[in-house]
């Protein structure tokens, strides 16, 4: 999802109207307070799963 409307924004930067481009930013602030509000929910974030030290 992320990955989808960062490229979605960045066209829209180039094509899109001054409108769409403003509702591009709300989206990307609001997948970005949900990923905070998910990492903050976690007892311990791990950000390398592959390191059981942390």
């Amino acid at each position: 999802m992320v990955e989808a409307a960062i490229a979605a924004h960045e066209l829209l930067l180039v094509h899109g109207t001054s409108t769409m481009q403003l509702l591009s930013r709300l989206l990307l602030i609001e997948v970005g307070a949900e990923i905070a509000l998910r990492r903050d929910a976690e007892t311990a974030a791990n950000d390398n799963p592959d390191d059981p030290d942390g």
